[in-house]
């Protein structure tokens, strides 16, 4: 899979501790709602788990320095205590570290060019983001690939990726604090795609289902191709349980969680609520789906559900009756080397992990 990687522009050594693919890495995932790491070792084109570990935001962002939503808007001090307490906690002993860039917080956008030479995309690249980027050029990073040649429509396919340097110089403030070296940062669409599609041809689509977004990843031959997202999370789900049960959020949580899409009866006032905000969703998440199909002679075969607000029950077949394909829910663990009496336990975590495996396994990818 390819690697759209900020390593360069942010002048950090690359990949200096890994000179051997016989090492590792660790990946960090700051969420909305908690923070995620793991730490792997690779070993013979093996990796191998080797700790791994959760802790919720709330004891530590208490106190926004910005408007908006998201984990971003905390003071930098907070979010590195937060980070130190969740690697001291799961006895990660690397300090390196990989962080998440936010889908949100990041453009993702794919762009025909005509038949050019790389040099030529490279020189047109800042003055074609300008038409799609609603800030200024000179306030973002910038990475882009080559996806393929159409020769049959005279066009080259190139996706563009720009994380405002804002975001970026936060991270590294971030890293400062909580004592370990940036390695790098990678948007969080390419981390969820390599921990669940891999080296998979297949064109595949990963629905990641957080707390306040969703976001819509598509990956042919193992690259992603496209990214979307949608301004709506599970957090919706729980507050149309308060209003339309009147009852308080930590109950319309335990209901979300416990009934989901139940098809019993006496359940049916509470799955009916939820279902028909999925609806709404996967209805959007269609649309993309079937705009993509139709400019794009490789149709999605597949989709994954993940994120945390994939684990209502229910939701795969419903997902399913959606898009008339194959959908499960992903598990990042299943590529890793993991003791068998952890399955079990992994397979029921694995859709929170997806993008701290991802930003893990980036090195051996």
């Amino acid at each position: 899979m390819a690697d759209i990687s900020f390593l360069k522009k942010l002048r950090i050594p690359k990949l200096s501790l890994f000179q051997s693919r016989s090492s590792g890495a660790v990946g960090i995932d700051i969420g909305t709602s908690s923070t995620k790491v793991v730490q792997l070792r690779y070993e013979s084109e093996r990796a191998i788990l080797q700790t791994y570990g959760e802790l919720l935001n709330a004891g530590y962002l208490k106190k926004p320095e910005a408007p908006g939503t998201g984990f971003l808007r905390y003071l930098d001090s907070d979010i590195s205590a937060l980070v130190r307490d969740v690697l001291a906690g799961s006895n990660v002993t690397w300090r390196e570290a990989i962080f998440a860039l936010p889908a949100t917080s990041s453009f993702i956008i794919s762009i025909p060019f005509p038949l050019l030479s790389p040099g030529e995309i490279k020189d047109a690249i800042p003055y074609e983001a300008r038409k799609y980027i609603p800030i200024p050029i000179s306030e973002v990073v910038l990475s882009w690939e080559i996806l393929e040649t159409q020769r049959d429509r005279d066009i080259i396919e190139v996706l563009l990726v720009a994380v405002p340097r804002e975001v970026v110089e936060k991270f590294k403030r971030i890293a400062d604090g909580a004592k370990i070296k940036l390695q790098g940062l990678e948007v969080e669409p390419f981390s969820v795609v390599r921990a669940l599609v891999g080296r998979d041809p297949t064109p595949t689509g990963v629905i990641t289902m957080g707390r306040q977004s969703t976001n819509l990843a598509i990956a042919d031959r193992g690259k992603l191709t496209l990214s979307h997202n949608f301004s709506h999370g599970s957090q919706e789900l729980t507050g149309a349980l308060e209003r339309g049960l009147s009852v308080a959020g930590e109950r319309a949580e335990l209901l979300k969680r416990d009934v989901g899409l139940s098809e019993k009866l006496e359940e049916k006032e509470i799955s009916s609520i939820i279902s028909s905000l999925l609806d709404g969703l996967f209805g959007e998440i269609e649309r993309v789906v079937a705009e993509y199909n139709h400019t794009h002679s490789r149709k999605i075969q597949k989709i994954n559900l993940t994120g945390g607000g994939s684990n209502l029950r229910g939701i795969v077949e419903l997902a399913a009756t959606h898009f008339g394909i194959e959908v499960g829910r992903g598990n990042p663990f299943a590529r890793l080397v993991t003791p068998p009496f952890m399955q079990p336990t992994l397979q029921e975590i694995g859709s929170s992990f997806s993008v701290a495996v991802g930003l893990a396994l980036r090195n051996m990818a």
